[in-house]
């Protein structure tokens, strides 16, 4: 422990803020350090916008992070020499607000402490040791640029492109892809695995009229994450869309369009499905949801939609009439959000 004591010490009497040699061994596999700071700026602005905080704290907390970003390292991308003073000096807030700020960032994964700060009296020198900070990602590095094949060779001095590069043949095989088309899936199908939840997800959107790259741009990660515990509890497409319609204490009774005149419609969702947590065996039989090896595929390899429906002798026909007024709903929320969205940003700016 001495050793390592020197080490420190040494470390910080050179002024060169060396980070801790093994510091790297502090950032789980699968996860990169962010070295550039637009990237770095970008991750934050996603990250806040994805909370649901006051307006006063999304700008504080936003310039706190930011501070951090700019202390960077060109080279490593470390964070050090910062201290909370500074810290709540952008944000016009108290340390204590600091320290929140940074659990929040490594609650959610996006700081790491690979060197915790250190009191001058343990060290030994006249001044304390701050901690070292690393922004980190578990998403793939962006694609970099690469040099295009025309620079690598000498231009003619005609001005005219070589004939290798001239060409018209579209790189689409002359078919527009559609970014809209999602995966079909079943509505009493529940979904076993990730890829499952992501598309039994997307269609829930679509049926309530909030496709995710639609105009509405509700995020689908944060929907699959709201409804993945649902699926594992064993619900499927047509029972979450039935508790949203219904109380588990007054079930012939129907509460209304969910999205109509909903300013936030992830958490209008959220608070419909509280009421039933641990009352799953309330819903009715012609919406409990059956593991998709019960179906049956054709001949193509895919999944009807009405084998379910069928099962049950047709009881799950009388769920699904209720999708028009959602669909009405759908261009007043997206204004509405799009406006929300619109005032966030101003006010960050």
């Amino acid at each position: 422990m001495a050793y390592g004591r020197e080490r420190a010490r040494n470390r910080l009497r050179s002024g060169r803020w060396a980070p801790h040699p093994g510091w790297r061994n502090f950032i789980d596999a699968g996860w990169r350090v962010l070295v550039t700071q637009p990237e770095a700026l970008a991750r934050i602005e996603a990250l806040v916008d994805a909370e649901e905080w006051r307006t006063d704290k999304r700008r504080s907390w936003t310039l706190i992070l930011r501070r951090l970003v700019h202390a960077m390292d060109w080279d490593t991308g470390l964070i050090t020499g910062l201290t909370a003073t500074r810290l709540g000096d952008a944000g016009d807030r108290a340390s204590r607000t600091v320290s929140r700020v940074l659990a929040w960032a490594r609650d959610i994964g996006f700081l790491v402490v690979v060197e915790p700060g250190a009191s001058a009296e343990f060290l030994g020198t006249d001044t304390n040791r701050t901690p070292t900070y690393a922004l980190v990602t578990n998403s793939p590095a962006p694609a970099l640029p690469s040099a295009s094949a025309q620079l690598s060779e000498v231009v003619d001095e005609s001005g005219d492109l070589p004939d290798p590069y001239v060409s018209s043949k579209p790189l689409t095989g002359g078919r527009r892809p559609n970014p809209h088309q999602t995966e079909r899936w079943p509505s009493f199908a529940v979904p076993d695995s990730p890829s499952d939840r992501s598309a039994a997800t997307a269609a829930f959107l679509q049926r309530l009229g909030l496709d995710h790259r639609g105009v509405s741009e509700v995020p689908l990660w944060r929907t699959r994450a709201l409804l993945k515990p649902w699926w594992d509890a064993g619900m499927c497409l047509q029972g979450v869309l039935y508790a949203l319609d219904h109380h588990p204490d007054r079930p012939d009774v129907h509460r209304g369009d969910a999205m109509r005149g909903a300013r936030d419609p992830l958490r209008v969702i959220g608070s419909r499905l509280q009421p039933w947590r641990g009352r799953l065996n309330s819903l009715p039989a012609s919406v409990v949801g059956h593991h998709r090896d019960y179906l049956t595929r054709g001949r193509d390899g895919t999944i009807p939609e009405d084998v379910g429906v069928q099962a049950r002798g047709g009881a799950g026909r009388a769920a699904e009439g209720d999708r028009s007024a959602r669909n009405e709903a759908k261009a007043a929320v997206a204004a509405h959000l799009e406006t929300l969205r619109r005032r966030r940003r101003l006010s960050t700016t």
